[in-house]
């Protein structure tokens, strides 16, 4: 498969895309730090989501998808999505409240490209918080601790379009 893995700048999804035989390859603003510039393309992912495009990986090769992305994999910056972040929006003064819903708004914006794009599988991450009232329900919840091997307590939301829900471990 071809899979693209947004917003992901450690490699830990894509390494095991890989080691699995699939042509996978992490997105991110940043630099990678998982250690395969060759798999790494350090730009905006938005105009990468529907395929047929070209770019280059960080290592200075050039690379074509040719048709859609088989998988997209999206951790969009939860920051202004997460419960957690919504009391910024009620803080300070209104200068500053305003401030902050705009970058609620274009949060939601972002995630709803990754909902949108034109791929037959779409997998996107985030905490619970405001795309379960805005965009919809997610198709799973889980907490980290739900894995062999995990201990930590971190309900994380997972919207599936064309992909099962994950089956835990424990």
């Amino acid at each position: 498969m071809k899979v693209l893995i947004a917003c992901e700048e450690s490699q830990r999804v894509c390494t095991e895309f890989r080691k699995r035989g699939h042509e996978a390859y992490s997105c991110d603003i940043t630099d990678q730090s998982g250690g395969h510039p060759e798999w790494h393309i350090m730009q905006n992912v938005l105009p990468l989501l529907n395929g047929n495009c070209e770019f280059e990986t960080t290592d200075g090769v050039k690379h074509k998808i040719d048709g859609k992305w088989d998988l997209i994999i999206a951790h969009p910056p939860c920051t202004r999505l997460c419960s957690s972040g919504q009391r910024w929006l009620y803080w300070g003064d209104e200068k500053y409240q305003e401030k902050k819903r705009k970058e609620q708004k274009e949060g939601i914006n972002f995630f709803m490209r990754f909902a949108n794009a034109d791929c037959p599988r779409i997998v996107i991450e985030n905490p619970v918080g405001i795309m379960s009232t805005y965009y919809k329900k997610p198709d799973c919840i889980y907490n980290p601790y739900d894995f062999e091997g995990e201990t930590e307590c971190k309900k994380t939301c997972l919207w599936l379009k064309g992909v099962e829900p994950l089956r835990t471990t424990r």
